[in-house]
């Protein structure tokens, strides 16, 4: 059911339905309905952290992150990378897929982007340039499973990875617990397609890391991608390098809030947001959407 919800006086979409199409998935943050052979990909507002859908919603969340990973699909591609993305504009989308009733819902418009379907690769590939979070934690307790690393100024928080990224791939699942390599290659059951994801992420995280640094004032300091089959073909799916779903310097990402949560003693529970958390989460969304150019 449709459920739009105010907070600071904006609307704020918490659940989509599209009666006229199937739904694919149901995710922590977005709606996944099929239409013809390919997915229609719909971000709400919702705000997940530490596993957890929050009772608030964030305004204007889904439209930024639809900007911001529609943004990296693009340059991506240009880069020589495949990708599901066909398109996040209503109107092409309506085109490709033949379903003009969608112009009819004002809602929608701005938080939906158009993907190929993909036999989607069970992992999320990881990627650090710094230090953080986890991985500080793997390090201190001695239960890091990744490639040996070094880290100037010594192994702590913040601390820049020599010769990152390093890659520290996790599981697809609710809790997205930590895998070694090896532990990903027998998820997967393809070693040469484990180490082929390995190369294309390191690869790829350099690329965008030395765009973000180079062109958009800030730095990409860890983040996951996720990838599928399409046509037989390795691609990029679902979000990238969003909010979401990576850490930047200025941080301008989820992260804030989970500092925030942290910081109240909040975990695992999901919580009704004050409407100034609300809006500053919102803000930062929005301000990296600036530095970006996407607004």
């Amino acid at each position: 059911m449709l459920r739009i919800d105010k907070v600071a006086g904006k609307d704020v979409l918490m659940e989509s339905e599209i009666p006229f199409l199937k739904l694919f998935k149901k995710g922590k943050v977005r709606e996944v309905y099929e239409i013809k052979d390919h997915l229609l990909i719909v971000a709400t507002d919702r705000l997940s952290a530490f596993d957890v859908i929050m009772k608030t919603g964030i305004p204007g969340k889904g439209v930024y992150l639809t900007k911001q990973s529609s943004y990296w699909f693009k340059f991506i591609e240009k880069e020589g990378f495949k990708t599901h993305f066909v398109s996040d504009d209503i109107n092409e989308i309506v085109e490709v897929a033949g379903e003009k009733r969608l112009l009819d819902l004002d809602w929608l418009k701005g938080r939906v982007m158009l993907g190929k379907k993909a036999e989607v690769i069970p992992v999320e590939a990881v990627c650090r340039f710094r230090l953080y979070g986890s991985a500080v934690t793997a390090l201190e307790t001695g239960t890091w499973i990744w490639d040996p690393v070094e880290a100037e100024g010594g192994l702590k928080a913040g601390a820049v990875i020599k010769d990152g990224p390093v890659f520290t791939p996790t599981e697809k699942s609710e809790t997205d617990d930590k895998i070694s390599f090896d532990q990903m290659t027998d998820i997967i059951g393809d070693r040469k397609l484990a180490l082929t994801i390995k190369e294309k992420t390191t690869e790829l995280f350099k690329i965008c890391n030395k765009h973000a640094t180079e062109h958009l004032g800030f730095e990409i300091a860890d983040g996951k991608v996720e990838y599928g089959m399409i046509d037989g073909q390795l691609s990029l799916i679902d979000e990238t390098f969003t909010s979401d779903s990576a850490r930047f310097i200025p941080d301008k990402s989820k992260e804030v809030f989970r500092k925030w949560l942290t910081d109240n003693n909040i975990k695992k529970v999901s919580v009704e947001i004050p409407e100034d958390i609300s809006m500053m989460v919102s803000d930062l969304y929005k301000s990296q959407c600036a530095d970006m150019g996407v607004l």
